[in-house]
This record gives structure tokens, sequence and C-alpha cells, in this order.
């Protein structure tokens, strides 16, 4: 019976030993240890860096390419500094450099981090590109999603689709820059040859750009005739865009023949470096819904030309940045960009918002009020926000159209005022969906849509 045993546990650890291991994995910082972790990664595992510390790259071009899978790259749980990853390859002649690279059914999802590409300076090309194989190769890939991240000093753009190789070859469903700090680099989100369905640029700022701000293609560069994604550009603060020699607008795309909508909202432009381009130019199409643009502040920028969209609440004034040439863009007090916003609220990037209340002020009571989701429709991440009239036990519940729960956000006692909810479906199919805020004897219900 021992030595039965005994073989028992011995095949039981060959299997654990060949079997792999996937879910969070600690990557201690170092040289080449973010690599590593990265060429090793299986399916849906979740990489873990140390807070305050640096992981670096000297030997490849590279810290991993993503082909077939979804990786997330994060700082560890309650991170109080962010990781530093910082590229320290040399750059040879006709070579590019990246941060990482985005191949077939991949998918890649940075949090938490602060990527330097300035070794040396004129050294990391791009934070994401895409890989097509050695003899350029169709590819899908899946999602990027880069939240909550510091991203400087690149010689090109943060995600680029750039390569002429690309057209006809790469379809990108979704990809999502949410409350980052970009700067000294070229285009945030450079999709011109790359077909993509869903875009979202939220909660950001970005400086000290050399090219566009931000580059979507439509239907004729990315060479897919059906390709109009939806785009949603919402809460940014830009400032000092086209500071290279390739001065271009803040925001450029093509609209194309469809009615897939573009949305930019709630956000402050200072200081297009181009005075003879538009600082907003969605290419439209006779025929087409347009875009919908409002609750926007500029100042010192180039011709304002909205083409056929639909505009509403524009203020042409400076903002009166705190010291946006060393990257503070902290707003006055009273500044009248505080309830701008299409909900009524503060727009630009929401970091930058200092909330000041005059003494003289009296306290407006609060009502009980279940308000709209944020962006609505979404994919796949919205905001809900709501107001307490008193101090209650409180719920907020997701269900489907068939009136089963589906996530349960709020279960807790909570206080007089105003209260914001992210929520993520990730993890849902598309379609409507009903959001129900109970507190005390008080009900409300409304309505929002996940597409995917």
């Amino acid at each position: 019976m021992k030595k039965m045993l005994q073989s028992i546990m011995l095949i039981t650890l060959s299997f654990i030993a060949l079997k792999p291991l996937t879910g969070q994995i600690f990557v201690p910082p170092g040289e080449n240890t973010l690599y590593q972790a990265v060429m090793d990664a299986y399916d849906g595992d979740i990489l873990q860096l140390a807070a305050g510390g640096t992981y670096t790259e000297s030997a490849y071009t590279e810290f991993g390419t993503i082909t077939g899978k979804s990786i997330t790259i994060e700082a560890e749980e309650g991170a109080s500094e962010k990781p530093k990853v910082i590229m320290q390859t040399e750059h040879e002649e006709d070579e590019s450099i990246v941060f990482f690279k985005v191949g077939n059914a991949g998918s890649l999802t940075l949090k938490g981090i602060e990527f330097d590409g300035a070794w040396n300076y004129d050294t990391t090309n791009y934070l994401i590109t895409f890989d097509m194989g050695e003899a350029p190769q169709p590819i899908t890939v899946n999602k990027i999603n880069v939240q909550n991240c510091i991203i400087k000093n690149l010689v090109d753009d943060v995600i680029g689709a750039g390569n002429s190789e690309m057209k006809y070859n790469v379809i990108v469903d979704s990809t999502i820059v949410d409350n980052c700090i970009i700067h000294h680099t070229a285009t945030s989100i450079y999709m011109k040859y790359a077909g993509t369905n869903y875009i979202q640029l939220t909660n950001s700022t970005l400086y000290n750009i050399n090219s566009y701000g931000i580059r979507i293609c439509g239907p004729v560069e990315s060479g897919f005739p059906d390709n109009t994604p939806t785009v949603l550009i919402d809460h940014t603060t830009w400032y000092k865009i086209g500071v290279g020699d390739d001065q271009r607008e803040i925001i450029q795309g093509e609209k194309g023949p469809l009615l897939n909508p573009w949305t930019v909202t709630n956000s402050i432009f200072v200081n297009q470096i181009s005075k003879t381009r538009t600082f907003i130019n969605i290419k439209d199409t006779p025929g087409d819904a347009g875009a919908f643009i409002s609750g926007l502040c500029y100042w010192d920028i180039g011709a304002v030309n909205f083409r056929s969209h639909t505009v509403a609440d524009t203020l042409r004034m400076d903002p009166e940045f705190a010291d946006p040439d060393n990257g503070d863009f902290t707003l006055p007090w009273n500044s009248p960009t505080f309830n701008l916003g299409t909900d009524g609220g503060p727009i630009g990037d929401p970091r930058w918002t200092v909330n000041s209340v005059s003494i003289d002020d009296n306290p407006v009571p609060h009502e009980f009020k279940l308000k709209q989701n944020y962006p609505n429709p979404f994919n796949p991440t919205t905001i809900i926000s709501f107001q307490l009239s008193s101090n209650a036990q409180t719920s907020l519940i997701i269900y489907n159209v068939l009136g089963v729960e589906v996530q349960r956000l709020v279960s807790e006692k909570l206080g007089t005022g105003t209260h914001q909810i992210n929520f993520d479906g990730s993890g849902l199919n598309s379609g409507v969906y009903f959001y129900t805020l109970t507190s005390g004897n008080q009900t409300q219900t409304r309505k929002m849509m996940l597409i995917k």
C-alpha cells in the first residue's frame, strides 16, 4: 500500500510539473525578468509587478509578443507607487524597438504602470504595435486595454498601426485608453492602417505630442470597406499638440458612410502648434448621421470647422492651467469649465478638477436620483452616478432583459450625497441591460446598452 501511495504521489507531482500554471504571477524587478515572464505566460495569466520596482530590457528589441493569448500586466494589488518599465536596448539603424507586439488572437491589458522609452532618448518607437509574422498575414487582435498608466518618451506612437503593410491585414476589435497621462510621444492612438470596431480615449491627459493627438482610420485607409469604428473621446485634456515636424490635427479621422457614432465630449484643447489645420477634423460623408461634439473648451488652436456634425456647448477661452509646461493642468477653483459638461459637471481630465466651495455658499439638499450611465452605449466600462437624500441601506443591481440579476454593484449602507460606481461589462454579452438603485423605500431604474 505504501509503495502504491508513493507511485500515485510521483505521478501526481509529474502531472503538476507538466501542467501549465495560469493565474496571478508575481514578476520580480530587474533586467529581463518581464520579458521572460511575458514569453512564458499562458492565456489568461496576470503578471503582477512590484510597487515602485524597476523593470528593464537591454538584450531584446521588445518586452514580448502576445499572440494567441490574453495577457494582463499590472501593478501588484494595493500599490501606492507605479512600477517602472524602461527600455534600455540601444537603437540600431533600421531597427524598430517596441515595448509590446500583439499578434493574431492576442489581447493585452496594462494597468497602473509607468512606461519610459527614453534611456538614451530616440530609443523606443512604440508602446504597442501589431505583429503579422515574418511574411505579412491577416490578423485579428481582440483587445488593447491601457488603464491608469504613465507613458512617456516614445519616438513614435503609443498604440501604432502606421505600417502600410497592415492595410487589408490588421483588424483590432477594441482599443481602450483610460485614466492615463501621455507626454513626449507621437500620436496616442494611431490607427491609420488597421481596421477597428471600437476606440475609447477617456479620463486622460496628453501633452507635448509630436504629431496628431489621435488618428483613426476609416474604410479607405484600412482597406476594409465596412470599417467605421465607434469612437468615444471623453473627459480628456490636451496641451501642445504637434510640437514635432509633423504638425497635425489634435483629432483626425474618417467617419465613413455608416452610422457608427463618433462622440467627442467634455474635453479641453489648448496650444495646437499648427494654426493652419483644424483642431478637430472628423471627415464626414453625405447622408451620414455625423458625430456628436459637446462640452468643449478650446484656446490657442487652429481652425474651427465642425463640418456637419452636431455641436453643443463649446467655450473658447483660456482655461488657465496651473503650470502646463511642467505637467500641472489643475484648473482654477472658479473655472467656468466646472459646469460645462454634458452631465452639468466639470470637463477635462477629472484629475485636474479642484472642488472648492465658498464659505458663503449654502449647502444644497440632495435628492434621490439615479443618473444615466456614461458613456452609453459602452464597451466594456461605464460610470453609474446617483444621489442619495439620506443615509440608508442601498443596493445597485444590474439585470438582463429577462429580469435576471447579473451583477450586484452595491449592497451596503451609504451616506447622503453623490456616489459614483464603475461598471465593467467585459464578462457579459452585447445587449440591453437595466440597473436599479434602491435606498430605503426609494427605487429608480434606468436602461443601458453594451456594444462589443
